[in-house]
């Protein structure tokens, strides 16, 4: 161990094992980059946004890195153990790209100590001529020793270029810990949504808790029907008010459509036991390979009867918004359209007059008009305003499904007739089949 460290550094010590997965930038949608530097084994990178606009001049400091992100468990190991190269510590570095030539470059340390900016450190930095890299690069001489701290966030770097025609440019203030502790970065929501949450741990639960949740839904209701024969009908949701009682409603009008149903029942099965559809898994184009709930299943390359199985969790960004945002919206819109045709039906027969006695025509009086009175009732189910409104949800159904599909058709170069019918046309086909079979009351 170390002085005053918990930094195991005997020989015996089980070598630090760190993975990184970096994104090179988003060209086609964002149309963003990221230059990235290796620097003596030091590992720094600077985003670049076009859609914010051009930058004429851009900064990439090479060491120290900053705390928040670039700080490595391998880095405090080195430093600690003393088995880092010295040279590579010895100086502040940075990259310098430029449209115009630039003239100075000065490199400050704030120190935060006193709860507030305190400059302790400004020097010139000086180029390199025998320089190898696409940008300049620029050095200044310091004591790193100096800013060692057991705080990962108590010294901030500030590097400012300036251009020819007398422009400045300066990168925000950056922690940055010479001794490679890591410091706590802040994540905005959508920031701890993609990159905070483990989703390799949660992608096989949340998986399964929706497919369950699917089959409850469709089999529970389903066996209610069958074999306890007990039904939820309109009149029964009239006599017994409530939350479950209304959805086992929708539920059981569903099972009432029975085309749909028994389709909606076996896409699941389909999702589950067969492919989702073929495509050219990597950009080589040699290997083709098809898709699961759960894997990209590719023949291996050192054998031809045997498969690699790849792509896993990464695949969740296909097979949970399918199942949250097409599969699941569906059945509950589907149900919804058999339960609007329903509420039409007895508001027909309470109109015409054909209600067997005069407590069930109050009863059903009161559900339909409410305290909005007749005409209200004619506005909405006379001309079945809430169907339109669930046809329009069909069709942002059918319109973020073929969105998908079109996307997956880019990436894996496939085609929808042949690579994956049932993926593509079984959600839009049961949607069409239920506004079909719901259009008469």
């Amino acid at each position: 161990m170390s002085a005053g460290s918990n930094v195991n550094c005997s020989f015996e010590a089980p070598p630090v094992e760190e993975f990184w997965e970096w994104e090179m930038g988003d060209w086609r949608k964002s149309r963003a980059m990221r230059i990235l530097a290796i620097d003596r084994g030091h590992v720094s990178y600077v985003d670049i946004d076009f859609k914010s606009g051009t930058r004429k001049t851009i900064i990439l400091p090479t060491f120290p890195l900053d705390s928040r992100l670039m700080s490595t468990s391998s880095s405090r190991h080195k430093y600690e153990c003393q088995v880092m190269l010295p040279s590579s510590y010895d100086s502040v570095r940075a990259l310098v790209f430029s449209v115009s030539p630039i003239v100075s470059v000065m490199a400050r340390i704030f120190d935060t100590t006193p709860a507030k900016l305190n400059l302790v450190l400004e020097t010139s930095m000086t180029k390199l001529v025998d320089n190898t890299s696409r940008g300049d690069f620029y050095t200044a001489p310091w004591n790193y020793k100096a800013f060692e701290d057991p705080s990962a966030d108590r010294y901030w770097l500030q590097i400012e270029a300036t251009n020819i025609l007398g422009r400045s440019t300066l990168i925000e203030l950056r922690p940055f810990s010479v001794n490679g502790l890591s410091a706590k970065l802040s994540w905005t929501w959508k920031e701890f949504f993609v990159m905070g949450c483990q989703w390799a741990a949660l992608f096989y639960p949340i998986l399964w808790s929706a497919l369950y949740f699917i089959f409850f839904i469709l089999l529970i209701p389903k066996a209610l029907l069958i074999y306890l024969k007990k039904q939820y009908t309109c009149r029964s949701f009239i006599a017994n008010k409530g939350f479950i009682n209304g959805i086992a409603w929708v539920l059981q009008e569903l099972c009432r459509v029975p085309i749909v149903w028994y389709g909606m029942l076996g896409y699941i099965l389909h999702l589950i036991l067969l492919p989702w559809f073929i495509g050219q898994v990597f950009t080589d184009g040699k290997d083709r390979g098809y898709m699961t709930y759960m894997v990209w299943v590719v023949k291996s390359s050192y054998g031809r009867e045997k498969h690699e199985y790849v792509g896993s969790p990464d695949i969740m960004v296909v097979v949970l918004p399918h199942l949250f945002f097409v599969v699941l919206p569906c059945i509950l819109v589907t149900g919804a359209l058999a339960v609007e045709r329903e509420i039409c039906r007895e508001h027909s027969l309470l109109r015409s007059g054909k209600k067997e006695d005069d407590y069930d025509r109050e009863k059903m009086s009161f559900l339909l008009y409410g305290y909005q009175g007749i005409e209200n009732l004619k506005f909405h189910f006379g001309k079945r305003w809430i169907r339109k409104v669930l046809l329009v949800v069909c069709l942002a159904i059918c319109w973020k499904h073929f969105e998908s599909c079109r996307a997956l058709d880019k990436v894996y170069e496939m085609n929808p007739l042949i690579d994956f019918p049932g993926y593509s046309f079984s959600i839009p086909l049961l949607l069409t089949f239920a506004v079909y079979k719901t259009r008469n009351i």
